[in-house]
C-alpha cells in the first residue's frame, strides 16, 4: 500500500469490523459465565480507545490538508451530533424504566446523574463494567473519551499546520507525561482490582494518544515509508497471531504480573501494528470488512451502551437466563443488537445527517461573506 492509497481512502470498512468484534468480545466476556473469561473482554474497551485516537487525529490532520486549518467548531459540532443523540436517548430510555419500577432512589440515580450528564462518568463510586449496578455505569468509557476529545484537538492546532514533527513531538511528550503520572493516578504499577485505581487511571488517555500518534506516523510520508513493510499481506499473520496471543491470554497474565498496568501499554502497541495490517488490503481486512462486521461494528456505539439494560430486560422476561452462560450472551448479543439498529437508523444516522448539514450551511455563510462584492457593469450613454 502506497502513502497516496493510503491518503485517497477515505473509509477503512476494516475498522469498522474491529469495532463489531470489541463490542461483541466485551457482551460475551460479561454474560457469558466463567468458561469465557479468555475472551479478556475487559479490554475490547481499549481497541475502542485505540481506534478513536486513530479516526479523530486522521480526519483533523486530513482536514487540514485540504483547508489550511482545523475548525475546532466543526469538529465539536460533529461530535455533539455523533456522541449525544444516543447517549441520551439511551439514559433517558433508563432513567424512566427505573422511574416507572420505583428504582430511581434505590439504584442512586439522583447521585449517578451528575456525573452522567457531566462525563465524569468514570468517576461515579461502585461502577460496574457490564452497567449491572445501574444499567449505565458501562458508559465510563465515554466520560474518558469526551475530556480526551476537549484537550487533543486544541493541543494540535497549537503546534500549527504542517509541522510534522512538532505534532510527533507533541503526542510523544503527551504520551510521556501520562507513562510517568500512571504509577500516581494507580497507586502503584501494580492494579489489584480496585475500580476507583482503573478508571482513574491516566493510562487510558495514553491509550487514546497511541492512536493519535499512529495517526501521525501515517500521515506524513517519510514515516510512513518507516510503517510501510507493515502494510504487506505476509506481515498480517505475526501481526495477527501476536496479537489474538496476546489477547486470549491477558487475563491470565494480570494476575500474574506484578506491574500489570504495563500489558495494557504493550497492548496498546499491538493494537496499533493491528490497525496498520486492517488499512491495508489483505485477508485480514476483507474478513472485518464483510458486511455482516461492518453492520455490527456501525452499530457497536450503542451496542456496548445498551448491553447492561438489555441483560436485565432479558432476565426479567426468560428468568431461566440469569444464570451467565453462552446462551445468556447470545441472546443479549440479539436483542442488544435489535435494538441498537433501531438507535442507529432512527437516532444516530439522522442527527449525524443534522450535523453535517449545519456544518455545510455554516461554511456556505462564511464563504458567502469572504467573497468580494460583486461589480455592477457600469452603463454609459451612447455619443451621438
Amino acid at each position: 500500500m502506497s502513502h497516496d492509497e493510503y491518503l485517497g481512502t477515505r473509509r477503512f470498512p476494516g475498522l469498522d469490523g474491529l469495532r463489531a468484534l470489541a463490542a461483541t468480545i466485551v457482551v460475551f466476556y460479561h454474560f457469558a459465565g466463567p468458561n469465557f473469561t479468555w475472551l479478556s473482554g475487559w479490554v475490547g474497551v481499549y481497541v475502542f480507545f485505540v481506534l478513536s485516537g486513530f479516526l479523530i487525529t486522521t480526519l483533523l490532520l486530513r482536514e487540514q490538508d485540504r483547508t489550511g486549518r482545523i475548525s475546532l467548531r466543526d469538529f465539536y459540532l460533529r461530535r455533539v451530533f455523533r456522541i449525544l443523540p444516543p447517549y441520551l436517548v439511551i439514559l433517558g430510555g433508563i432513567v424512566a424504566f427505573v422511574l416507572l419500577r420505583g428504582e430511581f432512589l434505590a439504584r442512586d440515580f439522583p447521585h449517578a446523574l451528575k456525573y452522567y450528564l457531566t462525563f465524569l462518568n468514570e468517576f461515579f463510586p461502585g461502577s460496574e463494567g457490564n452497567g449491572s449496578d445501574n444499567f449505565f455505569s458501562g458508559s465510563w468509557t465515554l466520560g474518558i473519551e469526551e475530556k480526551f476529545y476537549l484537550v487533543w484537538p486544541f493541543l494540535l492546532v497549537a503546534v500549527g499546520i504542517g509541522a510534522a514533527r512538532r505534532k510527533f513531538g507533541l503526542a510523544l511528550a503527551a504520551m510521556a507525561v501520562l507513562l510517568v503520572l500512571l504509577p500516581v493516578s494507580t497507586g502503584g504499577w501494580l492494579l489489584d482490582g480496585s475500580k476507583t485505581a482503573i478508571y482513574g487511571s491516566t493510562v487510558h488517555y495514553f491509550i487514546l494518544l497511541s492512536g493519535c500518534l499512529l495517526a501521525i506516523l501515517l500521515h506524513y510520508r517519510r514515516s510512513f515509508a518507516v510503517l510501510r513493510p507493515l502494510t504487506h499481506p505476509l506481515a498480517a499473520i505475526p501481526i495477527v497471531a501476536g496479537f489474538l496471543l496476546l489477547h486470549t491470554n491477558l487475563d491470565a497474565l494480570w494476575s500474574e504480573t506484578r506491574e500489570n498496568v504495563l500489558l495494557l501499554v504493550g497492548y496498546a502497541g499491538v493494537t496499533m501494528l493491528l490497525l496498520v495490517v486492517l488499512l491495508s488490503p489483505g485477508p485480514a481486512r476483507w474478513l472485518l470488512s464483510t458486511a455482516p462486521m461492518r453492520f455490527v461494528g456501525e452499530r457497536s456505539y450503542s451496542l456496548y451502551l445498551l448491553q447492561g439494560p438489555v441483560h436485565f430486560a432479558v432476565i426479567q422476561a426468560v428468568p431461566q437466563l440469569a444464570e451467565r452462560s453462552l446462551l445468556t450472551a447470545l441472546t443479549v448479543f440479539v436483542v442488544d443488537l435489535g435494538v441498537s439498529d433501531l438507535i442507529h437508523r432512527w437516532v444516530e444516522q439522522p442527527l449525524i445527517r443534522t450535523g453535517k448539514q449545519l456544518i455545510a450551511r455554516r461554511r456556505a455563510r462564511a464563504e458567502e461573506k469572504a467573497a468580494p462584492p460583486a461589480v455592477e457593469p457600469r452603463m454609459e450613454a451612447a455619443v451621438g
